[in-house]
């Protein structure tokens, strides 16, 4: 393997492709020339495909199984949108320009119903539809600038009347030309068309033109929801022409214009991928003049979109790109979160995640990836050293990875690696004593999977297994990693301060992700990723206890050798047998002079003060 270029600039985060889910498009059939996938959508527990034969495939994101199917006679799927507040509706546009509100019934495992089939559209192209974010009602545009809204029954109990009960369709607005995006937020209706964004009150039934410039194109625009806790207004973006954006407060006003022409001008950052080895070219392009056809929010504080050549991450409140990856061909694309599913204009369709750089060599780790997790360091360790990879990524865990490397076939990478450790922490630092302090307090053994397994040498006989009973089964993988970091940091403060030096520095990019989910994974021809049998065992928690136990325990042993009337204890009772036996692992500190089997108590008036030691004892324990 050659050597990996390393990427001077400190990008913080990128797109990562850990499964294919070409082997879910040919198990659905939706792989060849004749059917393919032709719309897409994703909640938080579903991911919807349409084809061009008229169903929708309902895959559960959670072992990516599939559920149900939805055909319809009315023609190819043009549009798909999944109620992101309620997972058990979906509403579907047909080629015919028929609006279908399909209800799941996945809670009651009932047959999926048609609630609502709107007309409204008849003969005319849908090209967007969109879900109220707190009641049941659609609305949907079409390629003339009508939009429409969809009122659903909202009683799931009053099944009987739903049938008799229809509520008619509502004409929000005719715009001047094709919808091209739509977006709803706290009772207002963004609209985007070909010449201008529209921002509706539909409660009110108020409508406001968003600036007084015009232009001729696909532009999208989406809300940037505020955060309630700090008390921010939304925001409204708005896609401008030459890789501008309109920032909009939510009454509609134009706050300031963003520019990124320039700043799109750096090399695009790789994917990192199975597919292919990471590529990266220092060479820097000429600004690019773009046009976002549509806008979406993801994470927390960043917007997306893209064109025929890649995808652009941006921070617009910043106004700093984040980052931006050559994809080549994407026809549409949906987010949940920090997922993107991206369909392709040949009906192929990928899964990208948007994760900090560590925390995409985290993944690798775990799913066993060495030569992929080494190439990703290699290229972001100036951003690995510069941010929290420090904290995250820890020499061990490096020097673990390089040990899991062909020398033969790998041997630039491992230098590469080496060279890393050193720039990470130096050989003059602490790191030596602190590995060996380590090693003289807890024992460790390397998973498969990458996760470090600690086992205090405190504990006596107790077993992984009873201690695990302490703690939920649910600990992700994530929390197993963190553990074993926070426990060298508190053993050793001293020792790590060099090694951990930048730990406060953190990135300068404040976007937050989700924790990892259980996840079950499609491989590109590998074993699925390893899971641990068990998870670890908070070592926190059982040093404090051990370190409780021992404290009361000499002080105890103290009092009682301190009295000068000291003799054989007679045999204990059947009740204190069983208590002796539950805290035998534990061996308490014995005069010399004792004998193995005989052991030594005060006089009848300090029988009080061993019944406090017993149950100081087992407390303890």
């Amino acid at each position: 393997m050659t050597c990996v270029p390393m990427i001077q600039e400190p990008y913080s985060h990128v797109l990562a492709e850990f499964e294919s889910l070409d082997p879910l498009l040919s198990a659905l059939r939706l792989d060849s020339s004749r059917l393919k996938c032709t719309s897409i959508a994703v909640s938080r527990k579903w991911l919807a495909l349409g084809s061009s034969g008229g169903g929708v495939n309902i895959i559960q994101k959670e072992g990516w199984k599939h559920r149900l199917f939805l055909s319809h006679r009315e023609g190819a799927i043009s549009q798909v949108a999944c109620c992101l507040h309620d997972d058990d509706y979906v509403a579907v546009a047909t080629s015919q320009g028929l609006v279908v509100v399909w209800e799941l019934n996945q809670e009651r495992r009932g047959k999926p119903e048609r609630i609502y089939v709107s007309s409204e559209h008849k003969g005319r192209k849908v090209t967007a539809l969109c879900w109220d974010t707190a009641f049941l009602r659609v609305f949907v545009g079409d390629h003339m600038g009508k939009v429409s809204a969809i009122k659903l029954n909202t009683s799931k109990q009053v099944k009987a009347a739903a049938a008799f009960v229809m509520f008619p369709v509502q004409t929000i607005t005719t715009v001047d030309s094709c919808v091209v995006q739509l977006d709803y937020l706290d009772g207002r209706l963004l609209i985007s068309s070909l010449t201008r964004s529209f921002l509706c009150d539909t409660e009110r039934e108020k409508f406001w033109k968003i600036g007084n410039k015009e232009r001729d194109g696909e532009y999208g625009a989406c809300f940037f929801p505020g955060r309630c806790s700090a008390g921010q207004q939304p925001l409204i973006y708005c896609a401008r022409p030459g890789s501008r954006m309109w920032e909009v407060n939510f009454d509609g006003e134009v706050i300031s214009t963003h520019q990124f022409k320039k700043l799109l001008s750096s090399p695009p950052l790789p994917v990192i991928t199975l597919r292919s080895e990471p590529q990266y070219d220092h060479t820097v392009a000429s600004s690019q003049s773009l046009s976002f056809p549509k806008l979406l929010h993801i994470s927390e504080h960043c917007v997306l979109t893209w064109t025929e050549r890649g995808i652009y991450i941006f921070i617009p409140q910043n106004v700093q790109v984040l980052l931006w990856s050559e994809v080549k061909d994407i026809q549409d694309v949906a987010v949940c979160k920090n997922e993107l599913f991206c369909l392709h204009l040949n009906g192929k369709i990928s899964h990208l995640s948007l994760l900090s750089v560590e925390r995409c060599v985290e993944r690798l780790l775990r799913r066993g990836l060495w030569n992929l997790a080494a190439c990703t360091c290699c290229l972001f360790q100036n951003s690995i050293i510069a941010g929290r990879g420090r904290k995250s990524l820890t020499v061990d865990k490096l020097e673990h990875l390089k040990s899991q490397l062909d020398i033969t076939a790998s041997g630039d990478l491992i230098s590469q690696l080496e060279e890393l450790i050193l720039k990470f922490e130096p050989l003059d630092s602490a790191c030596s004593s602190r590995r060996s302090s380590i090693s003289s307090h807890e024992s460790f053994s390397i998973l498969d999977s990458g996760i470090y397994r600690v086992i205090s040498s405190r504990r006596g006989s107790q077993s992984d297994e009873d201690s695990c009973s302490l703690h939920s089964q649910t600990l992700s993988e994530d929390e197993r990693l963190k553990e074993f970091v926070s426990q060298q940091e508190e053993d050793q403060p001293d020792q790590c301060c060099s090694s951990h030096g930048n730990e406060d520095n953190v990135s300068r990019v404040p976007v937050t992700f989700e924790t990892d989910k259980n996840e079950t994974f499609l491989p590109f021809g590998i074993p699925l990723s390893f899971r641990s049998p068990s998870p670890l065992v908070s070592l926190q928690a059982v040093k404090e206890s051990v370190s409780s136990f021992v404290r009361k325990t000499t002080e105890k042993i103290g009092t009682l050798h301190t009295s000068p009337d000291l003799k054989v204890r007679p045999e204990p009772k059947d009740d204190e047998q069983s208590c002796e036996e539950d805290v035998s692992p534990v061996i308490c500190p014995k005069e010399e002079d004792t004998e193995g089997k005989q052991e030594v108590t005060s006089q009848p008036s300090e029988e009080d003060k061993f019944q406090e030691l017993k149950i100081a004892t087992v407390e303890a324990v």
